[in-house]
């Protein structure tokens, strides 16, 4: 029956014997080109304004054609990597804006102030266990 059990003593690998994953929190820095990128070339409209023609020349209502529209907009493709590339470049107040749109989140404490990353305990909880293995696990032979 003692096997049935594990010893309370030994250490317990949250993730077991899967090593696929790494636990290590990197944040990867971003190094911004020299050259700044026409605005056109941070996004994509168009199955946007394929939608947009469709609405347009559609029967429905006033007010579903707002609500079509409104909802087209979540097809405009952004190429984030450019959109950094234009922010780098950009004027401080074409930064400010943005950054409040979050096309670029500068520090978690921006991200934080402006709305777009909610912390909780279990989260802060889950980082510092991660770190803790981490640690331990650099110690091990």
């Amino acid at each position: 029956m003692k096997q049935l059990f594990e010893d309370e003593n030994a250490k317990v690998n949250p993730m077991g014997d899967d090593t696929k994953y790494s636990r290590a929190i990197k944040i990867p820095q971003y190094e911004p080109s020299k050259n700044k990128p026409v605005l056109a070339e941070v996004y994509d409209t168009k199955k946007y304004n394929k939608l947009i023609a469709m609405i347009n020349k559609s029967n429905v209502s006033d007010a579903e054609k707002t609500f079509l529209k409104l909802a087209a907009t979540r097809h405009i493709v952004f190429n984030y990597a450019k959109i950094a590339d234009y922010y780098a470049h950009a004027s401080k107040e074409m930064q400010e804006l943005m950054e409040k749109s979050a096309l670029v989140i500068i520090d978690i404490d921006d991200a934080i102030a402006n709305g777009y990353v909610k912390l909780s305990a279990k989260m802060s909880q889950l980082v510092e266990e991660a770190k803790a293995v981490n640690v331990e696990s650099d110690g091990e032979e």
